[in-house]
């Protein structure tokens, strides 16, 4: 039972049926937004959602080029939203060509199943307040800091350092790479004045980075397996490359080792490593996008990268 209005802080008591079903995607849309959150089907099945998609404002299925997570393999598709699942068959979607790829089926309650349809999400009531919740805070925010606008971003910066990797490998081999790279990164961040660094810490992690167990598993990266490689990465991250903090150390991996591996990895590991940039908690908040985007936030890597490739291209 809840009451809403996304231009007010106000969220009390009255019935989900009777939330528009347009609000009720929005929601849900906002809620399917932590891709650290672990969703159990109808059927038992968990999944992750990397991607929330888009919302689709045409015909056909409400959110399209959502990203789901599961045993290891990333699946694209369309979600359909509805207050029962019967409504499915009600709005005749079973024989439109439209909805052929809809992948994942979210329902407030599942009066019936839908056979051909992957997986079918019960949304619990909690999760539906806490996604108008944000979409109250959203009102507040210009309309290109919404979820789908920053993962695009988020993706599209970690893409562009990918590349620079592979271009870097191209040029000087796997362990300069790794030199040039955190040369670059250390360069980038001794312009930004409130963020100031010693010299010689900076010249010393940048010369031992390709030895350190960080620079090794990036070496490394086409022998590590697939069940292996999270568990491998937290490991190396938990290890000093020189005299760094927990933070600087954390901005390697971001900018150096993740693109490099990303750049040299089979399929499946890229599925994995592009799991830990949409999963992983953020250590802290960057001053500096707090005050470029207040009330933003900044829970998981992607959310900052994604600020950040906004903020790059405001200039």
């Amino acid at each position: 039972m809840l009451d809403y209005d996304v231009h007010t802080s106000y969220v009390r008591v009255v019935s989900l049926c009777h939330l528009p079903e347009r609000l009720l995607q929005r929601a849900i849309h906002a809620a399917l937004s932590e891709p650290g959150r672990v969703w159990t089907c109808a059927n038992g099945v968990h999944l992750q959602v990397l991607s929330p998609g888009r919302i689709n404002v045409h015909e056909g299925p409400d959110i399209v080029n959502i990203a789901i997570y599961r045993d290891q393999t990333v699946t694209i598709g369309s979600a359909e939203v509805h207050h029962t699942a019967s409504m499915w068959y009600a709005h005749g979607h079973g024989n439109d060509v439209r909805y052929d790829d809809v992948v994942l089926h979210i329902v407030v309650e599942n009066d019936v199943q839908i056979a051909h349809i992957p997986w079918t999400l019960v949304i619990p009531e909690r999760d539906v307040v806490r996604g108008l919740r944000s979409l109250q805070q959203r009102t507040q925010l210009d309309p290109t800091e919404h979820v789908d606008e920053l993962q695009r971003a988020a993706f599209l910066r970690l893409t562009r350092n990918v590349a620079r990797a592979r271009a870097a490998v191209g040029r000087v081999g796997v362990v300069e790479a790794l030199r040039v790279l955190a040369a670059e990164w250390f360069d980038r961040l001794a312009s930004k004045r409130h963020h100031p660094l010693v010299d010689d810490m900076a010249r010393i992690v940048r010369e031992q980075l390709p030895e350190s167990p960080l620079g090794m598993l990036a070496r490394d990266i086409q022998s590590i397996t697939t069940d292996e490689l999270l568990r491998a990465l937290h490991h190396a991250e938990q290890r000093r490359i020189a005299n760094e903090g927990r933070s600087v150390r954390r901005e390697v991996v971001i900018n150096v080792i993740v693109p490099m591996s990303l750049a040299r990895a089979s399929t499946q590991q890229r599925v994995i490593l592009l799991q830990w940039y949409w999963m992983t908690r953020a250590h802290r908040p960057y001053a500096g996008l707090d005050r470029r985007y207040p009330g933003m936030r900044q829970d998981y890597i992607w959310q900052q990268q994604g600020m950040l490739e906004l903020q790059r291209r405001g200039g």
